[in-house]
């Protein structure tokens, strides 16, 4: 796992992952893990909409996602 502490290196990471889907084959899955969540480096939670980063548990494909 890589080493998240800053929302600019959040960003760097998710800048290539695939935004959530409807899943196919194993990753259909409900139990996705999330593994990362946005930092929000001195933002006001009810004005940023924050992502995280979701893992497939049977492939490890990973994904970005809501956080809710």
């Amino acid at each position: 796992m890589v080493d998240i502490e800053s929302l600019s290196e959040y960003e760097n990471f998710v800048t290539n992952l695939p935004f959530i889907k409807p899943f196919k084959g194993c990753c259909s899955s409900p139990l996705v893990e999330t593994v990362y969540v946005e930092p929000l480096a001195g933002r006001n939670p009810f004005e940023v909409v924050r992502t995280c980063v979701v893992q497939c548990p049977e492939c490890g494909t990973m994904y970005v996602s809501d956080w809710e």
